[in-house]
């Protein structure tokens, strides 16, 4: 149905005005479409790609929802530029899409609750798109949500939403993807670039050795690959260097990765506190004492010792320092990564960096939480020429396949496995 989805995309540009009609509920069914707080174009693929197979012919269209304010797109020019792009082939403009900060999503969820001809049990449906546990800054949806398809460690929660696609592949997309090839044997060509982007920037191109692609990640490409339309090779791109391409006007899968990937890398211009903010994720996780923990992991594309020599540590603990203020954090990941010039071999090679900050409030348990990461199979290591102290750690990160969705786990069930206990009004660390 390639038809299907121009049509939906000309409906985006009425979803923020329905939601901000004052009483939503007044509408009927309600259908939103989030996806998770890092916003990266997986995220947003998802959500949009979801809605748009959960829209049912002469229904009212489900709604995706960005969920990073609108300003903030200017820390992603990948996602801006596919979307502007894809969009624009398709008759709409990434202004018609919705973002978090384009309503009052606690209000519409009031509206809900308080209907007085609420009798249509499921009127108001949230769907979860890469990620399957909503934000703890959004917890408050969770009585609502009724689907589910994600990539990442299964939280448990969300256990009574009817449908509950979780499985650790490369990309978000790819599952969604899966879902649309189960309803459609053709799909919109620009569809298919659209979803096509994000599998190949999460697995660097189905590359074997970044070890990211699954089966199902390779089996979505295989299936959008001859539904894109791809441009012809002529006389004057063949010499063309593939990096200076701005355009989706490419020819493969490498081409349309090169793109999107350069993109995503222009991050240098932007100053410590945007490198935090750009792709960040939160929760809450509880110890054995029973205290919450707010945790907070900032994934930046820039490697710590070109950042480093930018801004100089101390100022990056500062932001660091600055950021757990604003976020209300018990404790801060820094996960750094990217391409850096191995000083051996002279070439470029992949690799992560980890910093761990924690809050003034949590001094007495830093060294136990620190000691059970550095035990962990992260493979971590004292990052060379740092400094150390009781509140803030530098590593180099030697397991480089694990991204955030694997070192999440692996801090939660640190936190998780730590407890404090008072005798003789001494506080003492244990560590089961």
């Amino acid at each position: 149905m390639t038809t299907g989805f121009s049509l939906f995309v000309k409906s985006l540009a009425a979803n923020t005005a329905r939601l901000n009609s004052g009483n939503p509920s007044s509408v009927g069914k309600l259908t939103l479409v989030l996806g998770n707080e890092s916003a990266d174009l997986d995220s947003m693929v998802s959500s949009i790609s979801l809605a748009y197979t959960l829209t049912q012919p002469g229904e009212i269209p489900a709604i995706p929802v960005i969920n990073t304010n609108r300003t903030d797109m200017a820390l992603r020019p990948d996602c801006n530029f596919l979307l502007s792009t894809t969009l624009q082939t398709s008759g709409a403009s990434i202004q018609d899409l919705t973002f978090i900060d384009d309503f009052d999503l606690p209000s519409v969820i009031r509206h809900y609750e308080a209907a007085e001809n609420y009798v249509v049990p499921g009127e108001l449906e949230i769907w979860l798109a890469d990620h399957n546990a909503p934000a703890s800054r959004q917890r408050y949806l969770e009585p609502f949500v009724k689907g589910i398809v994600d990539h990442h460690v299964d939280e448990g929660r969300c256990l009574m939403a009817k449908t509950r696609i979780i499985d650790m592949v490369g990309s978000c997309t790819s599952l969604v993807g899966e879902m649309i090839r189960d309803k459609e044997e053709h799909i919109d060509p620009v569809l298919a670039k659209m979803i096509l982007a994000p599998i190949l920037l999460d697995t660097a191109d189905l590359s074997p050795a970044a070890m990211k692609a699954t089966d199902k990640d390779r089996a979505c490409v295989s299936w959008l690959f001859p539904q894109v339309q791809w441009a012809e090779m002529s006389a004057s791109s063949n010499n063309k260097d593939t990096d200076e391409i701005l355009t989706l006007d490419v020819q493969n899968t490498t081409e349309l990765f090169k793109t999107l990937d350069k993109l995503k890398g222009q991050v240098s211009h932007l100053s410590s506190r945007d490198l935090l903010r750009k792709d960040y994720k939160q929760w809450q996780v509880v110890d054995l004492s029973g205290s919450t923990w707010n945790v907070g992991i900032s994934s930046v594309g820039y490697r710590l010792r070109k950042w480093i020599k930018r801004d100089g540590q101390a100022a990056i603990v500062d932001a660091v320092d600055r950021w757990i203020k604003e976020q209300g954090l018990d404790i801060a990941l820094v996960m750094a990564h990217g391409k850096a010039k191995d000083k051996k071999h002279g070439v470029k090679v992949y690799g992560r960096d980890l910093v761990v900050v924690f809050s003034k409030d949590r001094k007495n348990r830093s060294q136990s939480i620190a000691d059970g990461l550095a035990k962990s199979d992260l493979n971590l290591v004292p990052f060379v020429g740092t400094q150390d102290t009781e509140m803030i750690r530098f590593y180099s990160q030697l397991k480089t396949e694990a991204s955030r969705k694997q070192v999440f786990p692996v801090v939660k069930q640190v936190i998780e496995s730590d407890r404090q206990v008072n005798i003789d009004d001494e506080k003492v660390q244990y560590k089961d």
